[in-house]
């Protein structure tokens, strides 16, 4: 790909290194990915290395627990039930958005050909990062425990599927977190993603030190906190948030194979595959372009012009532990009163 597009691309990458924290250029806080890509490494080590092509399903496998009651007697003829495991298919969904350059647009303009593509490429950067943001949150949503056998320091309702701790209890809401999780027989590190009002009152809580008449500090340790600003659940006006096992989420990224070797040439009308590193999250973005004659006269460009067609993407993977109890997961939702 020795190309003049390509040497563009190269030095537009420099722009975005220095640049994607500008205020004009702000990105909205995607507390949610953040969780699902923190996870990846171990809730799901080298998914994304099986898939070869869009149309190949692929499948997890894992074992069931066989539960059941003891009894209280040995016999001779002992007989034992066999145990199982079940099949996960992973679902893929494909994020995509796209611009354009021209050879000429930057003749008669105060920005270089390279600061331009580099502002087309942040756009699509930051498009594909919020859209796979809100897929985040949906996932959760969608993906929620139905079930939920805590009925310490707080109560289950089953028709919202949301364990609720009061609003007397609120400068203790994350200790009873921890406490519904630990009733729910995880222990360990949780992830914690929190509405704005909850994501403040931990803030608060937090900086309640040993030096303060009351310390309230003691119940964040094994949690770590996401802010989703867009979270929100109408029944829950006092906040609302999902504890989770930490290690029990994650998301898998994937471009076409084309796309991580290289091939062809961004300048020809038949287009060249390649890939960028996206500077804000870290996944690797496959890259398409192709030129193609134009008159962009009424865009700052010429009437005898080439543009160049870009379009970004990415396949994500949002995936859960699965579990073999009917309706359980380890996604819980817990709102304040």
């Amino acid at each position: 790909m020795a190309n003049y597009a390509a040497s563009v691309l190269a030095e537009a990458k420099l722009i975005l290194a220095e640049r994607f924290a500008a205020p004009e250029k702000r990105l909205k806080s995607a507390g949610v990915f953040g969780a699902f890509r923190k996870n990846t490494n171990i809730a799901l080590p080298n998914v994304g290395e099986l898939r070869t092509k869009e149309e190949r399903p692929e499948k997890g496998y894992f074992f069931n627990r066989s539960k059941r009651a003891t009894t209280n007697s040995r016999t001779h003829n002992h007989t034992g039930a066999v145990g199982d495991s079940s099949e996960v298919a992973f679902s893929w969904q494909t994020f995509t958005d796209n611009a354009q350059t021209s050879l000429k647009r930057a003749d008669n303009n105060i920005f270089e050909e390279a600061q331009i593509l580099a502002n087309e490429f942040e756009n699509m950067f930051k498009n594909i990062h919020e859209d796979a943001d809100a897929a985040s949150q949906a996932f959760l949503a969608t993906n929620k425990s139905l079930v939920n056998v805590a009925t310490k320091n707080g109560s289950w309702n089953d028709t919202n599927k949301v364990f609720e701790i009061t609003a007397a209890n609120k400068d203790r809401f994350f200790q009873y977190g921890k406490s519904m999780l630990r009733q729910n027989h995880y222990k360990g590190m949780a992830d914690v993603i929190l509405d704005p009002i909850l994501y403040a009152q931990a803030e608060y809580l937090a900086s309640q030190g040993q030096s303060n008449s009351t310390n309230f500090g003691f119940q964040f340790m094994g949690l770590n906190h996401f802010e989703a600003v867009d979270l929100a659940d109408a029944n829950y006006g006092n906040g609302i948030s999902f504890f989770i096992p930490e290690g029990t989420i994650g998301v898998v990224d994937w471009i076409p194979k084309q796309n991580r070797q290289g091939k062809g040439d961004y300048e020809s009308v038949l287009g060249g595959y390649g890939s960028i590193i996206d500077p804000f999250t870290g996944l690797t973005y496959a890259v398409h372009a192709y030129a193609d004659r134009a008159d962009t006269s009424a865009s700052g460009g010429d009437t005898q012009d080439v543009v160049i067609n870009w379009e970004l993407s990415v396949d994500l993977s949002f995936n859960k532990a699965e579990l073999s109890t009917a309706n359980e997961s380890t996604i819980f939702e817990v709102g304040q009163l």
